[in-house]
């Protein structure tokens, strides 16, 4: 699994994020948004070495619906984007130490079907980062969490390879300011897809067109040392088959 980075650049306008966030959360009285859940970036390097770095940008880029495959893991954890609106009061001059700053402590999350019916309500602790909003910009920080948890996924029931079955996880963020004030996001409804083996690709170079099924992964003389994993395996990134021939997903025959 690639080992993953967040790093903060720079933001737009608070107004910008308001709007944006207006069109995605289903209720946010907050100063603390949650905008968006930020699309894995290609990993820089190869096999263990590799290293996957999130951006706090608010051009995201995003993804819209999340997708776990099941054959390699039964949970979700994506990277969010988080927005500070509160206003810096801090200033070094006048000993006024700054108490805008939040410090993110978890997340609340209730996941439901595609009919609505609620198949797991949780709380994930967690660490993370939000620096208060300065010259009219909000602060930005990049946090990872659980929004699909093993016991939703196992209240879906079986998913067969071919199939594919919609969640969706309401998320709340929550923590402190430094201050000492508790704070919470507005709940957003983040959309993800459910599948077994669908990530899975078996690229030319690895398909040996002698022998069936075809496509395969059976080619000779091939090496996993070269090929780029995804961020994490099993969520949103295409997975070359030879990066995981013990796992039956990656045996065509098998599926």
């Amino acid at each position: 699994m690639s080992r993953i980075r967040a790093r903060i650049l720079g933001v737009v306008s608070a107004a910008a994020i308001v709007g944006l966030s207006a069109s995605s959360c289903v209720d946010n009285n907050g100063s603390v948004l949650l905008i968006g859940v930020l699309s894995p970036p290609i990993a820089t390097g190869t096999g263990g070495s590799a290293q996957c770095i999130y951006t706090a940008n608010i051009i995201g880029p995003f993804i819209s619906t999340g997708i776990l495959d099941i054959a390699f893991s039964q949970e979700y954890q994506p990277q969010l984007l988080l927005g500070n609106q509160l206003v810096a009061v801090g200033n070094s001059s006048l000993d006024r130490v700054e108490t805008d700053n939040v410090i993110v402590q978890g997340a609340i999350v209730r996941v439901v079907d595609a009919t609505g019916a609620q198949l797991d309500n949780f709380t994930v602790p967690g660490d993370g980062f939000i620096p208060a909003s300065s010259g009219g910009s909000p602060g930005l920080g990049v946090f990872g969490t659980t929004i699909v948890s093993p016991t939703a996924v196992s209240a879906l029931g079986t998913v067969d390879y071919g199939v594919t079955r919609r969640l969706v996880s309401y998320v709340k963020i929550f923590g402190i300011t430094t201050g000492g004030t508790h704070i919470e996001s507005g709940e957003v409804g983040i959309p993800v897809n459910v599948c077994k083996g669908c990530l899975v690709t078996f690229p030319a170079g690895a398909n040996d067109p002698a022998q069936n099924p075809q496509p395969n992964c059976l080619l000779t003389g091939q090496s996993s040392s070269s090929v780029t994993p995804p961020c994490v395996f099993g969520q949103d990134q295409y997975i070359d088959c030879r990066l995981c021939g013990t796992n039956p997903a990656c045996d065509p025959s098998q599926r």
